[in-house]
């Protein structure tokens, strides 16, 4: 069971990198998109799109592998469940980001400035989600 926890933990870890990665990346490219045209714009776009579709990979692994170490290491019980409850709140955010921004990101590939505008608020948000969702984890299981 050991080994079927630290890899799961494992997982979990490359999921967070992917995440978090993509959470640097986004607000960086996005800004760029404002002032791109034509045919920078469709590459950023496209880069915008598969950074995207990854980072909705990662929530997803950190989610799953997340219910699967909380129940096999932890028996749903962390050594402090009211940070686990701030960790959760946590993820909802981070979650409601990531989809807010995916739907403002399809918009502004359509043109709408706003919804551009919206997109990288949405990320900012999921960046600071996500790093504020690990120092609570931290103190959640330590």
């Amino acid at each position: 069971m050991d080994i079927l926890v630290n890899l799961l933990f494992w997982v979990h870890l490359l999921a967070l990198v992917g995440g978090g990665a993509s959470s640097v990346a986004m607000p960086i490219i996005g800004g760029k998109l404002a002032t791109a045209e034509g045919p920078t714009r469709e590459a950023l776009f496209d880069i915008v799109t598969r950074i995207s579709r990854a980072a909705r990979g990662a929530l997803g692994g950190l989610i799953i592998t997340g219910i699967l170490l909380f129940w096999l290491k932890w028996d749903f019980s962390a050594p402090s469940m009211t940070w686990f409850g701030i960790k959760m709140a946590l993820v909802l955010v981070l979650l409601g980001a990531t989809i807010v921004g995916g739907i403002n990101l399809r918009k502004a590939h359509g043109g709408d400035a706003e919804a551009g505008r919206m997109a990288g608020i949405a990320g900012r948000v999921a960046g600071i989600a996500l790093a504020a969702t690990v120092l609570s984890a931290v103190f959640a299981f330590n």
